[in-house]
């Protein structure tokens, strides 16, 4: 059961200024553990985990404890400014992901980019303003009328993990939008500008891409879901790794039937002669068939990284009732 309260304090810490982070948590930890022994005393048994659950919603939301300890001039009410803190990071990355993702869709289908910094309707400066003012209105709303209740609706159990490198909403949001990207281009959705400027040229994907459709299709649309799920479930640390367990092993099992085929790209060019056509179709197979193996072995490495991450926090859980 320790592992809510080092969830909490880890929750707490992401919010705290570098110099501060181990002092408070030192400090809110030796709060915490005393709590717990003496309503273990009183009990006269360890508490379930139900029971340090409550006790830890009792002792508050980790933004409203940290917001206690940021030396910083509120716009709203402090109980409220943690919440609208959170919200503004939260929403600026999803915006800011999302932009990335059309700014290089733009690219690459041939269009000018602009980079949308004027106060225009539509523009990125424009959408980072109105979202700014909403969520400022919203929570002084919330503040003037009282109704914060709800913002102690909240578990311990669904804080992410105190420790690892997990992916920002950033990187989660560009993710998921490459992903849609790729499966948008893949049912023929849209289509990209030649990168070749002599269209006499032709390269094309192999046969073995059309026999791929559907799993290619399959994972594509998994690996988006599982991104998603990550994104809005953060707490959820066993079900997303093992989501991104099954995303990796499935990825490279597509990906190993793929290299089966030996031939993954056709070119062509009306001015070659037959011998140069297949020279040059060997050493685009050459490339190819490395840049497959490469990804396979990537994909092999990150499953292992998940396998070895599901291994710990199961040991984590059957040591848990031990120490307690």
């Amino acid at each position: 059961m320790s592992d809510l309260i080092e969830r909490y304090l880890g929750a707490i810490a992401r919010q705290l200024p570098d110099g501060q982070k181990a002092d408070v948590t030192a400090e809110l930890r030796d709060v915490l553990l005393s709590q717990v022994e003496e309503e273990e005393e009183r009990l006269g048994r360890p508490q379930t985990r139900e029971e340090l659950e409550a006790l830890l919603i009792r002792f508050g939301h980790p933004l409203t404890v940290s917001g206690r300890y940021r030396q910083v001039q509120h716009l709203i009410g402090p109980e409220v400014f943690p919440f609208w803190w959170a919200a503004i990071k939260a929403t600026l990355s999803v915006i800011l992901g999302i932009w990335v993702v059309m700014a290089l869709l733009v690219v690459i289908a041939g269009q000018p980019l602009a980079l949308g910094l004027d106060a225009g309707d539509g523009s990125l400066f424009g959408l980072l303003v109105f979202a700014f003012g909403m969520i400022t209105l919203v929570c002084a709303l919330i503040e003037r009328f009282g109704k914060t209740s709800f913002l102690k609706r909240w578990k311990p159990s669904q804080l992410p993990p105190p420790e690892g490198k997990t992916k920002s909403r950033f990187e989660r949001v560009v993710e998921i939008g490459m992903g849609a990207v790729f499966l948008l281009w893949w049912v023929g959705a849209i289509e990209f500008r030649a990168f070749i400027p002599d269209h006499d040229m032709s390269v094309e994907l192999a046969p073995i891409w059309q026999e791929m459709y559907w799993p290619i299709l399959a994972y594509a649309a998994f690996d988006v879901s599982v991104n998603v799920l990550a994104l809005f479930t953060p707490g959820a640390v066993f079900f997303n790794r093992a989501t991104s367990l099954g995303r990796n092993l499935f990825g490279a099992g597509v990906l190993g039937a793929v290299y089966q085929a030996g031939h993954w790209v056709e070119v062509n060019w009306d001015v070659w002669t037959p011998q140069v056509r297949e020279q040059v179709q060997a050493n685009f197979d050459t490339g190819m068939r490395i840049g497959v193996a490469s990804t396979i072995l990537v994909f092999l490495a990150l499953a292992a990284v998940d396998a070895w991450r599901i291994w710990q926090m199961v040991h984590a859980d059957r040591r848990a009732p031990m120490s307690a």
